[in-house]
């Protein structure tokens, strides 16, 4: 297994993986300004996570918001996530960011384990959404 930021040529794959875990796809095959890292195994992305980069104007603070994390089932309990958070971190001090963010649907007890052992802390806050489109 092998960690990489995002490439062109792994669209379709990331895409199956998206799908099976949330639903979604990837509209556009380009880069964005986000860092999306990928696990892969051959030529297949095994694990997902991309980060938004943000700036708290009060704090003065640079901070990533993660989202999309997912690990394709046949790769459960081999470390992936973890292996694609270590990456973070590393990023995270190269970019000089302060702190991660996420949310986490509360079905999701075994992510909720990994977050805990990486060291995020539950906020007491709630979320809300307002769709416009």
């Amino acid at each position: 297994m092998e960690i990489k930021m995002y490439e062109e040529k792994y669209f379709d794959s990331l895409n199956i993986l998206l799908e099976e875990a949330f639903h979604v796809s990837k509209k556009d095959k380009e880069l964005s300004s986000n860092f999306e890292l990928l696990a892969i195994d051959g030529e297949n992305v095994i694990g997902y996570l991309m980060l938004n980069p943000l700036y708290d104007s009060i704090r003065c603070q640079k901070y990533f918001y993660v989202n999309y994390v997912c690990t394709h089932p046949n790769y459960r309990n081999q470390h992936v996530a973890t292996k694609l958070f270590d990456r973070i971190f590393s990023i995270c001090k190269e970019e000089g960011v302060s702190y991660l963010e996420l949310t986490s649907n509360p079905s999701r007890v075994v992510a909720h384990h990994l977050y805990h052992k990486l060291g995020f802390q539950v906020r007491e806050t709630t979320v809300f959404r307002k769709e416009i489109l």
